[in-house]
């Protein structure tokens, strides 16, 4: 099982720890392309952190998509993205 690992401001990862936030974006760009694009089936498991520390939880992949998100989680408007769709939470 392929684990990808993401750091976030304390913001969205309070977001998303309380389950208001269920997706997480990735500027489409050549390093994301080749971390999230090349092998987009194998990654099953995304690990945020929050910030540089060691606090993390993680949460099964639903899908990883390209797309516009929205403004309230952090996407500029006009701007597309990897979505990552969050499904469940792993302990």
């Amino acid at each position: 099982m392929r684990t990808i690992h993401l750091v976030l401001k304390s913001k969205w990862y309070d977001m998303i720890s309380c389950g208001e936030k269920k997706e997480e974006y990735r500027k489409v760009c050549n390093y994301w392309r080749s971390r999230l694009q090349k092998d987009r089936g194998a990654i099953e498991v995304v690990c945020f952190h929050r910030g540089y520390t060691k606090t993390t939880m993680s949460f099964k992949i639903k899908s990883i998509t390209i797309g516009c998100g929205r403004e309230e989680w952090g996407a500029v408007r006009g701007e597309r993205y990897f979505v990552i769709q969050l499904g469940e939470k792993i302990n």
